[in-house]
């Protein structure tokens, strides 16, 4: 089994290695926009100073139409300059002029410096002739690279010096831009060598130098020499002491390691060498190909990077005849002769196999590679009245507006710009929806131009995935949006096919779990008491330092637990003042800290509530129960805010540690601590699932926000009602503040209504009460858990004047749901409630509760005539249509995020932002789908949903045989909790269900309480109840 386990972790380590090795290079998700880098790739090394005129045109004719954009052309300083301060332009402004007039961009490439200037070169006096070059040609060249080879001593003059590099490059990259504001800086070419120095210095290190000395804002584009030498453009190891085409990549992962990803690479040379036949005196430091294979290696070169290198922008062949007057160097670089071998044209004029092979790629119909493009940059077909500025490009009002992009790659994105503005654009690739986007009912597939919290935003939005590396073509067609430039860009994608690689690791994960699996089949025979002899022996052997040390700290924890046990004391002395005493002084200390004006008063009422709380759990518990629905006045310090029901829930958890260590020094050990049931699991399942959520959503700020209230805080106050000794006082204590808490809402609530203010107006001027809410749903929702409650104990418990005071305390709560006008709450929640008591009670009770609801659905019927409720059948606008939306959406954004969910509480971010469909505009701003099922699934993912069932199930099999307690009053309470549980999930089907601060608090108390009720009969008064 150890072996097993042993060679699937190794095989493993070398499958991933060896797949993080085959991707390296290739950037993950849709490329963002790299300046530079959406450029057209074919570029050559020309020397036109070799030519007369006449070869000269033809040269560059050649060049152009070869199909080729770029020339990259040397001027050197020591033939322009060569003497201090006069200028020889030709035949430099005849070159410049002939490519101009062949429509070729030049890369101007300025080094070799002039006898009188010496080397390494002056950057002042380099800086100058920089200045006189961008004056004089600044209209017609963009391009400027600063010297080549600057990492070898060849071409440094000196010993290579990164610190010395970058101040010249600082002078003269300041100097070109004072005068060529649209001047593009390219670093000097780094030559490809695995030295160290001092000599030479690897072009990594020289890199490194270069940030290290402050380069980075002195460059645009980096320039390298991905030379293939001995292998072939495919050859995928990145190694620094490795010399191949794929060294590119190594210069690549230095930008992004210095933050500088932003900026292009540029090839300044690349290539195969292929001397001429007959040529074998000539030796190559490069290696050696034969022509056809040189041909075949240069195209699969631009293949490979227009395919995985996004980052890649302009690739120059080394030649397209070297300079014949170009000598050797001492370090051993050949002359001209040696050149001829990267040659692309022969000394005979004749175009060899590579030019060929070359121009066949540039002449090809263009297409947009993997990489970030704008509408200048791309390659697309426009149809309508578009306009067009660096902004992008924006539709007309009068719409129609149409683009057709081709591309080839395996991943589609579209870079928008999303705002406060509502618009869409319709996207198909090959004919067929993206299959990237949610689909309308017409399964159009379209993107949301509204940003998802309204604030202005440029982003690259998957539009398709996974498909075949093409080729394809888009089609967006935009909907609205017009005076907001939405179209900013797009952007291509390649990512090689995983499906092997995925397949073998969960392969290999199995065979681990087979491995693991023996292992702890073994370990079961293993003899631990042997184990525990062994670290006795090894107590013995410390030193008696070490033992006194661990001695003290021993006692350190026997100390705090002696002070739990006074602690316990001075609880029960507290108890023994009586309840009244007690709960009276926990509601003084209450409201003193939350009204206070004063900080010092506050602050003491603060500590004086902590201290009651450290003293009687039992009060603690019973005031969370009763502030939960008041979460929206917080209480505020230091511009922060909390709830009143947080702030008791952490004093009382602190309170109930202290518990839980002085129980376990005492004769209750033991006494419901432990996970027993599967309810228990669930909810622990449900707090799991949970805290992995925020990892995995994008907007992590609120989804942690919402795992601090919603899921921790309510799941901390379950564990403590769980896990706390509550005799029958205590448990029915937090019952009664419970529904305290509802009946304040109520009251509340209808004092607004009778004066007229804090309502909600509804269809046809139809006033809502919402009482301490933000809206008068969540009173449908909140009061729909506390009054079958009140029905039941009322009904049905054995205490006259609990039975009166919770009857009494009915009317006003019904009142409050009545004038919320909830539709969920009246016609699903309340009446589902209320048929479950009736059901669960048996006998009469059922059918009076049938006859009671059946007369209260005939006294509603004239609710009907009222637009809100008649809205109910119309499905083609109001309320019934915008939620068959919301679920169509919803679904949508579940085949998406299957397994994960899109993460606590951002559903409102991605259904504004993706999902909402165009014909439900009106409603953007939900924050929930409306369905108790779905609300799990799309926030935690397919486990959340089936947790969200397993907590309903659970707890069903939990309450329902509570149906048939002997003592009055707990199965009035049990069969109160499960008619709340009925309006929850009949409310949820179509509201909120769980994921509200108030609503978490009350459905954490049904399932702890049940617990409490199930557990085996006991003498409540005297015993404590867990």
């Amino acid at each position: 089994s150890c072996l097993l386990l042993l060679i699937s972790l190794l095989a493993g380590v070398a499958l991933t290695a060896n797949h993080r090795a085959a991707l390296r290079g290739i950037p993950p998700g849709l490329p963002e926009p790299i300046p530079g880098a959406d450029v057209s790739p074919f570029c050559i090394n020309v020397s036109l100073e070799q030519y007369s005129g006449e070869q000269r045109d033809w040269a560059l004719g050649l060049v152009a139409e070869g199909g080729f954009t770029w020339v990259r052309q040397s001027f050197p300083w020591a033939q322009i300059e060569p003497t201090p301060g006069e200028y020889e332009w030709e035949p430099w402004d005849g070159i410049v002029e002939a490519a101009a007039e062949k429509g070729l961009r030049i890369i101007g490439v300025l080094e070799t410096a002039p006898d009188w200037a010496g080397t390494p070169p002056p950057a002042d006096d380099f800086a100058r002739f920089a200045r006189a070059f961008a004056a004089r040609y600044g209209d017609r060249i963009d391009y400027y690279q600063i010297w080549h080879n600057p990492n070898l001593a060849d071409g440094w003059g000196d010993l290579p010096n990164p610190a010395a590099y970058a101040e010249l490059l600082q002078k003269t990259a300041e100097t070109i831009r004072a005068v060529d504001p649209d001047a593009r800086i390219l670093l000097g070419s780094l030559a490809p060598t695995v030295e160290t120095g001092p000599e030479n210095l690897s072009e990594v290190r020289f890199l490194r130098g270069l940030y290290a000395a402050g380069a980075a804002p002195y460059f645009d584009v980096l320039s390298a020499q991905p030379y293939g030498f001995d292998t072939g453009p495919d050859d995928r190891r990145v190694d620094e002491a490795v010399l191949n085409f794929s060294r590119a990549v190594l210069l690549r992962e230095e930008m992004v390691a210095q933050d500088d990803g932003v900026k292009p690479v540029w090839a300044s040379h690349f290539g195969w060498n292929s001397l001429p036949s007959g040529w074998d005196d000539v030796p190559s430091i490069w290696g050696q190909v034969d022509e056809a294979t040189q041909a075949a290696y240069a195209a699969g070169a631009v293949e490979r990077a227009r395919r995985e290198w996004p980052w890649m922008g302009a690739m120059c062949w080394a030649h397209l005849q070297p300079d014949s007057a170009r000598a050797a160097h001492p370090s051993g670089v050949p002359d001209a002769r040696g050149h001829w071998g990267f040659a692309a044209v022969g000394p005979d004029g004749t175009p060899r196999p590579v030019f060929y092979a070359l121009s066949e790629l540039a002449r090809a119909e263009p297409t947009n590679y993997p990489g970030a493009y704008t509408p200048s940059s791309g390659v697309a077909r426009w149809e309508g009245d578009w306009e067009f500025s660096d902004l992008g490009a924006d539709p007309s009002q009068e719409g129609g507006e149409r683009v057709v992009i081709p591309f080839r790659g395996t991943d589609f994105g579209l870079r928008v710009r999303r705002g406060h503005y509502r618009a869409y654009f319709y996207v198909t690739i090959d004919g067929q929806p993206a299959n990237a986007l949610p689909q309308d009912e017409a399964g159009r597939a379209y993107l949301v131009l509204t940003s998802p919290d309204y604030q202005p935003q440029v982003v690259t939005l998957p539009v398709a995935e996974g498909i075949d590396p093409g080729p394809h073509v888009a089609e967006v067609v935009a909907e609205r949006g017009w005076d907001q430039w939405p179209l900013a860009g797009w952007s291509v994608a390649y990512h090689p096919d995983e499906t092997v690689y995925r397949w073998s690791i969960a392969g290999l994960i199995g065979l681990g779990l087979v491995g693991l699996a023996g292992m702890m089949w073994a370990g079961r025979r293993v003899r631990w008491g042997a184990v525990g002899r062994a670290a006795a022996a090894a107590w013995d052997r410390l030193s008696e330092g070490w033992q006194v040390l661990t001695t003290l700290l021993t006692a350190g924890l026997l100390w705090a637990s002696t002070w739990m046990t006074w602690g316990l004391e001075g609880s029960n002395a507290f108890r023994r003042l009586g309840d009244g005493v007690g709960i009276a002084a926990t509601l003084a200390a209450a409201g003193l800290f939350y009204y206070s004006p004063w900080f010092l008063l506050t602050l003491l009422s603060g500590l004086a509530l902590f201290v009651l709380i450290l003293l009687r759990l039992d009060l603690g518990l019973a005031l969370i129960a009763g502030l939960a629905p008041f979460y929206a006045f917080p209480w505020r310090v230091f511009s922060k805010a909390f709830s009143m029901a947080e702030i008791v829930t952490l004093m009382s958890l602190a309170s109930w540690v202290r518990w839980q260590i002085a129980d376990r020094r005492s004769s209750t050990r033991g006494s419901g601590s432990t996970i027993r049931n599967p309810l228990d699991l669930a909810v622990l399942s449900l707090v799991v699932l949970s805290f992995l959520s925020p990892f995995f959503a994008d907007f992590k700020r609120v989804a942690w926000r919402e795992l601090r209230l919603v899921i921790l805080e309510p799941a901390a106050f379950y564990l403590m009602l769980r896990t706390a000794r509550l005799n029958r006082k205590d448990l029915w204590r937090v019952i009664d503040f419970f529904v305290a808490g509802g009946l304040a809402v109520a009251l509340i609530g209808l004092v607004q209504y009778a004066l007229g203010v804090n309502l909600i107006t509804a269809e046809g001027g139809l006033p809502r009460l919402r009482s301490v809410f933000g809206s008068p749903n969540n009173v449908g929702l909140y009061l729909g858990r506390v009054l079958p409650v009140l029905v039941a104990v009322a009904l049905f418990a054995r205490h006259r004047k609990r039975r009166w005071a919770y009857g009494l305390a009915g009317l006003p709560v019904g009142a409050a749901i009545l004038l919320s006008f909830s539709k969920g709450a009246l016609l699903l929640g309340v009446p589902a409630s209320l048929i479950t008591i009736g059901l669960l009670a048996g006998g009469r009770w059922l059918w009076a509760t049938l006859a009671a609801v059946a007369a209260a659905g005939l006294a509603m019927v004239p609710l009907l005539r009222l637009p809100r409720f008649a809205s109910l059948f119309d499905l083609q606008r109001g309320t019934t249509f915008f939620r068959l939306k919301l679920w169509q959406a919803t679904v949508s954004m579940i085949r998406d995020h299957f397994w994960l969910g899109v993460g606590l509480d951002n559903f409102l971010y991605q259904y504004r932002g993706r999902y909402i469909l165009p014909d439900a505009w009106q409603e953007p701003d939900l924050s929930h789908p409306h369905n108790w099922l779905l609300d799990h699934w799309v926030r935690l993912g397919v486990f959340g949903a089936a947790v969200g069932v397993w907590l309903q199930v659970a707890f069903w099999r939990a309450a329902l045989p509570l149906r048939r307690l002997r003592d009055p009053d707990d199965r009035a309470l049990a069969l109160g909790l499960m008619g709340g549980m009925a309006d929850l999930l009949a409310h949820g089907l179509v509201d909120h269900s769980f994921f509200l601060i108030d609503l978490a608090f009350a459905f954490f108390l049904a399932l702890a309480v049940v617990q409490i009720l199930r557990r085996a009969p006991c003498d409540l008064e005297r015993d404590a109840c867990t």
